[in-house]
């Protein structure tokens, strides 16, 4: 969660800090298209705007966060693979299988040993009824080709250590399609304040018509226009 604060404070100083580069950039310029371009690639919209050191900025960001996500997938791929040869080499299993079967792998040395407690689970949920706890046994149990059994104990670390980290790695790569959200929201609010900023000074270069008191109740009207 820290990261995320703390990703979220820099970004939004950055979007802050950059808005106040725009004079003008927003003449004769369209801001609902200049929010969706930003919305699809962060920098898009600045460099519709013509505010082009900005979206270079934006575009490093966001090649920097799919350059990570791919690099974390490919990690945990390859993780993967490492720990399914492990399964495959130490503890005889064979063939691709699910996420809860290695997870039982890792923590059980045998299969045995994983069913031993799928019966006291089942005799715990049905302790009056022999047929339902056999037939919870049957359909939560591993059998026949899904038996396995770990030559040692280091290779079950070495596996539960690899699943580990390759789970660990595929929650990086989740983490930074938040990343690639936050860098279009960044963006979004650049193109949006710089259209605030802009109307705003155009506003005030206009002529204005004012109206002064004095304490004798005396009242001036004239027109104002800055230089």
């Amino acid at each position: 969660m820290k990261i995320w604060i703390r990703a979220i404070c820099i970004l939004g100083v950055f979007a802050v800090l950059v808005s106040g580069e725009s004079a003008g950039a927003t003449r004769d310029k369209s801001m609902g298209k200049a929010l969706l371009l930003s919305l699809v690639i962060p920098g898009a919209g600045q460099h519709y705007l013509g505010n082009h050191a900005r979206a270079r900025s934006m575009y490093v960001a966001e090649a920097g966060v799919w350059t990570a996500f791919a690099y974390f997938r490919v990690q945990g791929g390859n993780r993967r693979d490492r720990y399914e040869e492990i399964a495959e080499g130490f503890a005889g299993v064979e063939g691709d299988r699910d996420d809860e079967y290695y997870r039982a792998l890792a923590y059980y040395v045998s299969s045995d040993e994983y069913n031993i407690d799928v019966m006291r689970e089942a005799r715990f949920r049905y302790p009056f009824d022999r047929d339902r706890q056999l037939e919870y046994f049957e359909a939560n149990g591993f059998f026949d080709d899904d038996v396995w059994e770990w030559d040692s104990l280091d290779y079950q670390l070495e596996f539960r250590d690899a699943r580990t980290a390759s789970k660990e790695s595929y929650r990086r790569a989740v983490l930074t399609t938040g990343f690639a959200v936050l860098t279009r929201l960044v963006s979004m609010v650049d193109v949006y304040l710089s259209f605030k900023l802009d109307k705003s000074r155009d506003w005030a270069s206009r002529p204005r018509l004012r109206v002064d008191s004095n304490r004798d109740g005396d009242f001036r009207v004239y027109l104002s226009t800055p230089f």
